[in-house]
């Protein structure tokens, strides 16, 4: 394949791959050839493969079923509006750790002021959120899963009280989705996501900021070293 000073080999396959999607070669529904299939095709290795498949989920565009295969996603209206912010950040990437640190300081914030408001019946929907988390952490789709994370985190900005702040919340939660996917992804790093938030429930409805803090301080310090060791440059 044609390769690029620019983009990196990975890039470069993932771009071909949506391309094929977006003219219509490859339909919502059809599954992709193997990935060793792939790698000869495009004259690149296994690995290489791998990472565009990383970041074609992360993008929305396809979707990994264990023992099934790689198929092709569904493309909706609310995809196609944020997938050229994800396409940007996954393949270009230059402004990921912007990002991450603008979602930092909002976790945070939204964690201190939502203990000082929190109660049992204020944290009633995050409660719910965290009990849709561990019903569908080991059964579901890891798109499930994601919208069961993504809602626990929208419950206590809710519960802040702060309305200004929930919509920027709000603003966000399509915009990191790609990025809570590629957490949920990785096996390893997944088997202690409901756990963690179980704790960070427990320090609110406790009242404890201090603790709170340091929980949602941790919960994406995690998170964030995966995205570094997944995407080496950022």
């Amino acid at each position: 394949m044609n390769r690029s000073k620019s983009k990196k080999t990975y890039e470069q396959v993932a771009e071909q791959i949506k391309w094929m999607i977006e003219q219509g070669h490859l339909q919502p529904g059809d599954k992709l050839p193997p990935m060793n299939e792939l790698a000869i095709e495009f004259g690149v290795s296994r690995p290489t493969v791998r990472e565009a498949f990383s970041t074609l989920v992360g993008m929305g565009l396809i979707d990994l079923r264990h023992g099934e295969g790689t198929f092709v996603q569904k493309i909706d209206v609310q995809t196609m509006i944020t997938e050229p912010m994800n396409a940007a950040l996954l393949l270009g990437r230059g402004k990921l750790r912007e990002l991450l640190q603008v979602r930092r300081l909002l976790e945070v914030g939204t964690v201190r002021m939502a203990c000082a408001e929190a109660s049992e019946l204020r944290l009633a929907a995050v409660r719910s959120a965290l009990e849709r988390m561990e019903s569908v952490s080991t059964k579901q789709t890891v798109e499930e899963r994601v919208g069961a994370d993504l809602q626990f985190h929208l419950a206590i900005a809710e519960v802040s009280g702060n309305y200004v702040l929930l919509n920027l919340m709000n603003t966000l939660t399509e915009t990191i989705r790609s990025v809570v996917r590629l957490v949920w992804l990785d096996e390893e790093r997944a088997a202690g996501l409901v756990e963690e938030h179980r704790a960070l429930y427990r320090a609110l409805l406790a009242g404890d900021k201090p603790l709170a803090e340091r929980l949602i301080v941790e919960h994406l310090d995690a998170s964030e070293r995966l995205m570094e060791q997944s995407k080496p440059s950022l």
